[in-house]
């Protein structure tokens, strides 16, 4: 049996979708065969060398799902690329339609399953998708870690770094940065790591400052003491999220305000995050399949 995956993904959203997509066809994958797709060819590519899938590929639209798919598979499905029309046309075509959301609001169409760290009920798998291996024990050798997020098309990063000098942070860069972005910003952080260090860096930070919501989690998920910096050009679903999570969100940037969320940050709510684990979702897929 294949179970089919798309996760919505470019450079001006990041990977947010693509790795909590991404854990939970790693679980599945134990099981079953599972075809990735994503918006585009390069993140396909790092879901196959960093993430761990077997099988994945870029499909440049989501309505070439269909093309890909035949009638009555199974489809689990992290986009809000839909409108009502389309949405109700792939809940019809797949056998078992499944679809990840973190907006608090969100409610199950009919014939749907949504994959929701908020809400409970009927055709509701509630559970926070973090991949397991960030729940391993690991060395904590790096003190103060920054991360902006997979994505900075504006490079906003920049007029941000020369307020984060004073606070020593060590910085790992987004998997969608321009490639000059490195030599404009070593002058603010104490090192600077490569995307392709992205498992080994989140596990191995003792505070981690992130303004991407899933890396946020991962970090809580490995032990760090977590600040969550809200983008302005990001909505707020990860907040509440978060929050229950033992992440300190300490809203829009501002240099003050973070001075005093790193001096107030606490351990990680763990339990929460095991207690509603992705690899509880993944059994609760192959319960309903």
């Amino acid at each position: 049996m294949t179970i089919y995956f798309y996760a919505k993904t470019d450079n001006r959203l990041g990977l947010d979708r693509l790795r909590r997509s991404a854990a939970l066809a790693k679980e599945l994958q134990k099981s079953y065969e599972i075809y990735l797709m994503t918006t585009e060819f390069r993140s396909a590519t790092y879901a196959k060398r960093e993430l761990g899938i077997k099988k994945a590929v870029g499909i440049e639209d989501f309505r070439n799902v269909g093309t890909i798919c035949e009638r009555g598979s199974i489809l689990i499905y992290d986009s809000d690329e839909h409108n009502e029309v389309i949405h109700q046309e792939m809940i019809d075509y797949f056998g078992h339609f499944f679809r990840i959301s973190y907006d608090p609001k969100d409610m199950p169409k009919e014939k749907e399953i949504l994959i929701s760290p908020y809400i409970v009920g009927a055709n509701v798998i509630n559970g926070v998708l973090v991949d397991r291996d960030f729940f391993e024990e690991n060395p904590k050798k790096i003190l103060r870690l920054f991360f902006y997020g997979d994505d900075d098309y504006n490079k906003k990063l920049l007029n941000i770094a020369p307020k984060l000098e004073s606070f020593d942070f060590e910085l790992l860069e987004g998997f969608y940065f321009f490639v000059d972005m490195e030599e404009k910003l070593k002058p603010y952080f104490t090192k600077i790591y490569g995307y392709e260090e992205y498992f080994e860096v989140m596990k191995g930070s003792k505070l981690c400052v992130s303004a991407s919501g899933q890396s946020a989690l991962e970090a809580a998920a490995a032990g760090a003491k977590v600040v969550y910096i809200q983008r302005e050009d990001k909505d707020e679903e990860y907040v509440q999220l978060l929050e229950r999570a033992g992440v300190l969100d300490m809203g829009y940037f501002d240099p003050q305000r973070l001075a005093e969320a790193i001096v107030s940050a606490k351990a990680p709510n763990r339990d929460y995050l095991i207690a509603n684990s992705v690899e509880k979702v993944a059994k609760k897929i192959q319960e309903l399949i």
